[in-house]
């Protein structure tokens, strides 16, 4: 590389993006990589601060920072991903479906520790938009060794490290439970709070809803009934607490489910009660879920509609961060 004076720049060639920033209206590129410098253009580029300009000298093996990005690009994006065009040395990926991005933050971490690389994503386990940008990639100066580049290859191997699962059509059952909703004294109050929080999930349709007594052999049957009539989840509601009435735990546990965790290390809603059954999922919803605008059903509802496994370990994680 060469420093050249920018007065002194008329007909060379730009061998890196030049950046505009105006608070609060613009940010990007005003002459691009490539870009010839014509007479015109020094007034702008001093106006910028940029009194001197990095020209290249002699063919080099360093990697110029938008190849550097789009090398990044295909060791990060997934399936249903797609890329911006390179800006400024960054590139940054798309989602090009509704679901829940996934995101390896163990190899995350590892690519970020090769000196040089910079990668950066949105939070995994969330439900995004298509359309809406997932991560972003760069690297830190205005060349880097091929090495480096890589050496990321090996690390991150076939799998990228971000992944989308998509969200599809999935049938819900909902089982109220509680002597006093089965006996008339009280309205339902849970039908509608999961109504609404099932409202930005389109795909997720409310097809089987049963009002059973505080019986477990009678919650454990309309569970197995919604099931078996094709029920991809079964929202069980009320009775999760721990007193003496509260039953739906038993009668969950008495469905053959395999209990993944009866309480959660989030607050509120620490009592909630997650199982599988041959493929199809059981949630116990604990009381706070009405009262509380955020509870550890918000956080784990993207997973259960894309119908991606939660595992005891996972929900035990929930605990940093999980003061809500």
């Amino acid at each position: 590389m060469k420093v050249v004076k920018t007065v002194d720049a008329e007909g060379l060639v730009l061998c890196q993006d030049i950046t505009k920033i105006v608070k609060g209206e613009f940010k990007g590129a005003l002459f691009s990589k490539g870009h010839q410098v014509k007479a015109e253009d020094i007034p702008l580029l001093l106006a910028l601060g940029k009194e001197h300009l990095f020209l290249s000298t002699e063919k080099t093996n360093l990697i110029h920072e938008n190849d550097a990005a789009d090398f990044l690009y295909h060791l990060i994006a997934g399936d249903d991903m797609r890329a911006t065009a390179v800006s400024e040395g960054k590139i940054e990926i798309v989602a090009e479906v509704d679901g829940v991005l996934k995101v390896k933050q163990d190899v995350l971490f590892e690519l970020n520790s090769i000196e040089k690389i910079a990668v950066a994503t949105l939070k995994g386990d969330q439900k995004v938009h298509a359309g809406q940008k997932l991560a972003g990639a760069r690297i830190i100066p205005l060349e880097i060794e091929p090495e480096k580049l890589l050496q990321a290859e090996d690390l991150v191997g076939q799998e990228r490290i971000l992944s989308l699962i998509p969200f599809k059509p999935v049938t819900i059952g909902i089982v109220t439970t509680g002597s006093e909703v089965f006996n008339g004294l009280i309205e339902d109050a849970f039908l509608p709070v999961l109504k609404e929080k099932l409202t930005p999930y389109p795909m997720a349709v409310i097809k089987f809803h049963k009002i059973v007594n505080d019986v477990p052999d009678l919650i454990s049957s309309a569970i197995k009934d919604m099931l078996k009539k094709g029920a991809d989840i079964v929202f069980c509601t009320g009775g999760m607490s721990v007193d003496p009435d509260d039953r739906t735990p038993l009668a969950i546990k008495q469905t053959g489910a395999e209990i993944v965790s009866h309480g959660t290390p989030v607050l509120p809603g620490s009592m909630l009660l997650l199982a599988y059954l041959e493929g199809k999922t059981i949630v116990g919803l604990p009381g706070g879920v009405l009262f509380s605008a955020q509870t550890v059903f918000d956080l784990l509802l993207p997973r259960i509609i894309a119908k991606d496994t939660i595992t005891k370990r996972e929900i035990i994680g929930l605990g940093y961060g999980g003061y809500l």
